[in-house]
């Protein structure tokens, strides 16, 4: 259902419009001011109506430039509310492109969940009784909203922007770190000496995992050098963050890669020349980054980022509701953020989502979560060219033992994550269709084939 407006009707629409203005103006001028502000929004609305791609720019330019972080520090806006306001711009992105090109066939897996979860906690869960309606709402809109986007269909151009803007996400954050580091902005690195661009470590790193996700990807479509350098400066940059547990799930990811693709999907010949062609210059980019996360890989080997203390209030909470838990967003609750120990380590989040989700929704609905984003990605990647398969299904893996040592699915970080997910889902059914011979083509082969038989005969 692709309603674009024609040249001819947009030309009429902008005539009228002006003539509108124009005698507003001369009628009543004081109420033309006022409604300026809603004009202007509507003609924006317009322009990303008829431009869907200049919507998915936006948002991944807002990702990579840390706007809930950068509000929070600039305009002293909370980051809670900061990070409710970019999670709002996937659900606009996906109703855009409802309106405009229709309802996507596949099922949303663990948007369904999501929901589910939400009016159960809503109906009988305690936290209904500590917090209120809205703290909710606001939970159900950060969970759902990385899967909100698989809802919709939209053009092969559209989901290859998404995943080559995830691939260059961290890059133009790094780049645009240091710019605002050297004019005094935002610190380049935090006070640990971690590299943090426009974010945070530990969600700069987070975005270079998928990042390396999305760079590979193209990598094996084209086999492209541009797409190996891509992978290399996501790798730099993630070794400077000097996070670990995204640093093991990237190399979990590129192992599997590298050791299940077949003949088809990445042939020896390719491998034998990025590895003999490749590993000196690679080495030569990464070394420095790599020198520099060892530092801290070796002197903390034994420290576990104040997990060890967070963790144990978690694990008495599910202990006490063990099968549904507390309601959604109830893990925001479990620690206090004021407490003396919690404000030095400078968060009171889980880390884990499997501890955080199993106090929102217990292990029932922590399972149901994780077993939704399971057949939701490892089904649609039936429906892949084997290189997105494998891919997909690759990222699944490493996801998923990620989130057992950071904040996945709750931060912004998870945005981009599962974003490029759905984006390369439906690209590979797209391609899939393509490949597809139709009736036609069908019908003349097999003709060709019986007076081939008739010609022999």
């Amino acid at each position: 259902m692709n309603i674009a407006l024609s040249p001819a009707t947009q030309r009429l629409i902008a005539l009228l419009g002006a003539a509108f203005l124009l005698l507003g103006a001369v009628a009543m001028p004081l109420r033309m001011l006022q409604l300026v502000p809603v004009i202007v929004l509507g003609l924006g609305a317009l322009a990303l109506y008829q431009f869907p791609r200049a919507l998915a720019a936006v948002y991944v330019a807002s990702l990579a430039f840390g706007l809930d972080i950068q509000l929070e520090a600039s305009a002293g806006i909370g980051g809670s509310l900061g990070a409710a306001g970019l999670k709002t711009i996937p659900f606009a992105l996906a109703g855009l492109l409802l309106l405009r090109y229709g309802v996507s066939r596949e099922i949303n897996w663990p948007f369904i969940t999501w929901t589910a979860i939400a009016g159960l906690s809503l109906a009988i869960l305690p936290i209904g009784q500590v917090a209120s309606n809205s703290d909710m709402l606001r939970s159900f809109i950060g969970s759902a909203a990385p899967f909100v986007l698989a809802f919709a269909v939209a053009p092969r151009r559209f989901w290859t922007l998404l995943i080559r803007g995830a691939a260059i996400l961290p890059i133009v954050s790094a780049l645009a770190g240091f710019v605002a580091g050297t004019i005094g902005f935002w610190p380049t690195f935090d006070m640990g000496g971690r590299f943090q661009g426009l974010h945070t470590p530990p969600f700069l790193a987070g975005f270079c995992v998928t990042a390396v996700f999305a760079a590979t990807l193209e990598y094996l479509r084209g086999f492209r050098p541009i797409w190996l350098a891509v992978a290399g400066l996501d790798l730099a940059i993630l070794l400077l963050t000097q996070a670990r547990a995204p640093l093991i799930a990237t190399g979990i990811f590129l192992g599997l890669v590298f050791l299940l693709s077949g003949r088809d999907i990445f042939p020896l010949r390719r491998k034998v020349d990025m590895v003999m062609g490749g590993l000196v210059p690679g080495l030569i980019m990464l070394g420095p980054a790599i020198y520099y996360a060892l530092g801290r890989f070796t002197e903390m080997a034994g420290d576990a980022s104040g997990r060890d203390i967070i963790w144990p209030y978690f694990i008495d909470a599910i202990k006490a509701r063990p099968f549904f838990g507390f309601g959604l967003g109830a893990g925001k609750l479990i620690v206090n953020p004021e407490d003396p120990t919690i404000r030095l380590l400078g968060s009171n989040a889980a880390h884990n989502e499997y501890l955080r989700l199993s106090v929102d929704a217990g292990i029932v609905g922590c399972a149901a979560i994780f077993l939704s984003i399971i057949a939701w990605i490892w089904i649609g990647a039936r429906k892949c060219p084997p290189a997105e398969r494998l891919v997909l299904r690759a990222a699944l893996v490493a996801a998923l033992l990620h989130s057992g040592f950071d904040n996945t699915l709750i931060a912004s970080t998870a945005l981009m994550q599962f974003t490029f997910f759905t984006a390369a889902m439906a690209r590979g059914r797209a391609d899939m269709r393509e490949r597809a011979p139709r009736p036609r083509q069908r019908e003349a082969g097999g003709m060709s084939s019986t007076l081939a038989r008739y010609g022999r005969a």
